[in-house]
């Protein structure tokens, strides 16, 4: 059994589809994350300021209102506090430069994407907590 509290990882999901979102806390909830979210970039940043848990991985989607995605990463990446967190970007639209895309996201994933491959990607980008090199 590996039910140890201390490893459990905290996921920041930045969705504006409230039904997608619901989904996303759901799926990951029972792979054992604690799931904060947010319905644009702005909001995002404020739920990261105000939260008792440290952030280990951020999904975002890419267009949404007030602060898109792209623009929230990139003020995640120049925050000094946040830098290290890694990003997954899940988004049926293609972003405009790949080059600044591989540059601010740790991932890219297209819509639709099966929540099993969604969860393998955050899984697989996020540094477990207490290892060496943590973010």
């Amino acid at each position: 059994m590996k039910e140890e509290p201390s490893i459990i990882r905290c996921l920041l999901v930045v969705e504006d589809n409230e039904e997608v979102r619901s989904i996303f806390v759901d799926a990951f909830e029972a792979a054992g994350y604690q799931v904060l979210c947010a319905g644009h970039g702005e909001e995002a940043v404020e739920v990261m300021s105000r939260s008792k848990y440290e952030v280990d991985v951020i999904l975002t989607d890419l267009r949404m209102p007030v602060m898109d995605g792209l623009e929230f990463a990139i003020k995640i990446k120049s925050d000094t506090r946040h830098a290290g967190i890694p990003i997954v970007l899940l988004s049926a639209t293609p972003t405009r430069s790949l080059t600044e895309t591989l540059t601010v996201f740790s991932a890219v994933l297209l819509k639709p994407c099966s929540l099993s491959l969604l969860i393998s990607t955050v899984e697989a980008v996020c540094t477990p907590k207490g290892s060496e090199g943590k973010n």
